[in-house]
């Protein structure tokens, strides 16, 4: 029976073969037209020098206008891109899409740089051509250096691998300068410099007076947070000196933006006021409306340290607003899943490619030999195919859950800060300034900054450690301490054994506990509650107790006035559910009712 099966599975396989290789022939729009040219080269058609000598100069002035205006960085791309493919100058479509990359990377379109850039790799691949694919994966490690550190390493390492062996000056200096970002942005500050100073070094020596600016810029940030502020002013003047010249705005806001929080820091405000002043001209002249955040972020420091607290609230808001909208795009996502799509497009092309240029390798006196190995490889082909399409199937179920979780996630964020909590909070900060208690005002503003900021911190990451979680919820219990100061107290306990750094968690998994505890157990007492957070661990096994000595959980079912809905609490237990599945270990949450009055919530998650 089974030989039976056998036989036939092969039978079908080879018709199928048959008729997909006649209907690739025959049917296709352009049968094999790329590959021909590739292999016959001039015997098929000469590809007009003066037509790419007029590409290769679009694509270079296309490129001149990243930092100025990405946007007709891109507009030049697309012709040099359709002057390309007439002549079928391959590597002209390479450089296009790649320039299409880069232009829609200064414009923060993540999703659209990254498919001109797989699409660049894919076109130098066919060609061979090393050392443009290498200036790719610096474009592609540099697009993943805001969000995955390891992963923009390890595309930065592929390039100056290449970089390296080819002896290209140009392409090694710029990775080196993309890594010392990648250290800046780790705190390693010493390293950074080093990386910074090799690369001016190949700067000056090739004259590049773009990103001797820009490397004037990034050292004077360094300097900056090492608190050296005469060097770093001094780096950052010159900056905007040639920045100036260049007309390089993004570079000129973050100067000023840089400049004007040393200025904070160091008391002097006027200049501070000025340097911001100068920030929001350049940056409503670039199109791109990101550069103004920093900018509004220096504005309420500025105003913070003045104790000018309602021009500080004012800018707050206006922060606030930018954040909600860079959280609905779920760019990091999107980035991700359109990877994947086209490395699997790639390969599926590549393989085309390979089929294509065997059967016109051989003559017609070989035709039949031809077909015979073409239907081998096409086998071979589907029997890939089916391999694949297996693997998706025992994969869905877990896609599945993962979106679904990644939905949950994303209405769990926005479910912690919702607009009420906001609201509520701002409100009461506006209280204490008509109060003209601005001690108090102060003081809930700042905590209220951190726990925004430290929030959308946590937004963008899968797990946590223990220290996030415990700070960001202590900033939450210091602010509804403060709105609830005579009905609630708090109090957070963590065993001696505990080291929180080491301890990962998934985010924002305990605060719609203590919500529900404060809202549905403390709110409706009428005498002063406790609210009691405890982190034990045992047998690898972390245990997290939110206790409140509330009216329990019985008489919260019968109050009509705790009418405060936490739906958070909801999106926790399905999020929960799903992780379960994909995990062996199990995360537990138990309801443990105190007695007639007071709840307990156990959180058990294996570390």
């Amino acid at each position: 029976m089974k030989n039976k099966l056998f036989i036939t599975g092969n039978l079908i396989t080879i018709l199928l073969a048959t008729f997909f290789f006649l209907f690739y022939s025959f049917k296709l729009e352009r049968p094999f037209n790329i590959p021909i040219k590739l292999i016959l080269g001039n015997s098929v058609g000469v590809i007009n020098k003066i037509d790419t000598l007029k590409i290769i100069k679009i694509n270079e002035s296309a490129l001149n206008f990243r930092f100025t205006n990405p946007q007709k960085t891109i507009s030049l791309a697309n012709v040099a891109l359709k002057l390309s493919n007439s002549a079928n100058y391959v590597r002209g479509i390479g450089e296009s899409f790649r320039v299409k990359g880069i232009g829609y990377y200064y414009l923060s379109d993540n999703e659209q740089a990254i498919r001109n850039y797989l699409e660049a790799l894919n076109q130098f691949t066919l060609i061979n051509d090393i050392k443009k694919q290498a200036r790719v994966y610096n474009n592609i490690g540099r697009l993943y250096g805001a969000h995955d550190y390891n992963k923009s390493l390890s595309y930065y390492t592929k390039s100056l691998n290449i970089a390296s062996k080819l002896g290209d000056q140009e392409l090694h200096s710029g990775v080196c300068f993309n890594i010392a970002n990648i250290l800046q942005s780790q705190s390693r500050f010493k390293q950074a410099l080093f990386y910074y100073n090799r690369c001016n070094k190949i700067f000056e020596s090739r004259k590049d007076t773009i990103n001797l600016i820009i490397n004037y810029l990034f050292t004077g940030t360094v300097y900056h947070q090492l608190k050296d502020y005469k060097e770093a002013q001094w780096r950052i003047k010159k900056a905007i000196e040639g920045a100036k010249t260049r007309k390089l705005y993004p570079t000129l806001v973050d100067s000023y933006t840089c400049l004007s929080k040393m200025y904070i820091e160091q008391g002097r405000f006027h200049e501070a006021e000025i340097n911001i002043q100068e920030g929001f001209k350049y940056s409503d002249i670039n199109e791109n409306k990101g550069f103004s955040y920093n900018l509004l972020h220096a504005a309420y420091q500025l105003e913070s340290a003045r104790n000018n607290y309602k021009n500080a609230l004012k800018y707050l808001v206006q922060i606030h607003k930018y954040d909600s909208l860079q959280l609905s795009k779920n760019q990091i996502d999107n980035l991700g899943k359109t990877t994947r799509n086209h490395l699997q497009e790639q390969k599926i092309r590549e393989n085309e490619l390979i089929i294509e240029g065997s059967k016109y390798k051989e003559t017609f006196f070989w035709w039949t030999i031809t077909i015979i190995f073409l239907l081998l490889l096409i086998t071979v082909l589907i029997g890939l195919g089916t391999y694949f399409v297996l693997r998706k199937i025992r994969r869905r179920k877990d896609i599945e859950i993962e979106n679904r979780i990644t939905v949950l996630e994303q209405k769990t964020l926005q479910g912690m800060m919702n607009p009420h909590f906001i609201f509520n909070v701002l409100n009461t900060i506006q209280y204490f300034i008509n109060q003209d208690d601005s001690k108090e005002a102060n003081r809930i503003l700042t905590l209220f900054a951190r726990l925004m900021r430290k929030h959308l911190e946590i937004c963008l990451k899968s797990s946590i450690t223990l220290t996030e979680e415990i700070e960001y919820l202590s900033l939450y219990l210091s602010i509804e301490k403060i709105r609830f100061a005579e009905k609630m107290d708090y109090e957070i306990s963590i065993q001696e054994n505990i080291n929180p750094e080491v301890i990962i968690l998934p985010p924002l998994l305990i605060q719609p506990f203590i919500e529900n505890a404060i809202w549905h157990g403390i709110i409706p007492k009428e005498s002063k509650g406790l609210v009691n957070l405890n982190f034990t661990l045992q047998n690898n096994q972390l245990e997290i107790r939110i206790i409140d000595d509330g009216i329990g959980t019985s008489n919260s079912k019968n109050n009509k006035s705790s009418n405060h809905i936490s739906r958070g609490l909801e999106l926790i237990q399905e999020r929960v559910k799903l992780l379960n599945k994909l995990s062996n270990k199990k995360i537990i949450i138990r309801n443990i009712a105190t007695g007639k009055t007071g709840t307990q919530i156990s959180i058990i998650i294996p570390i």
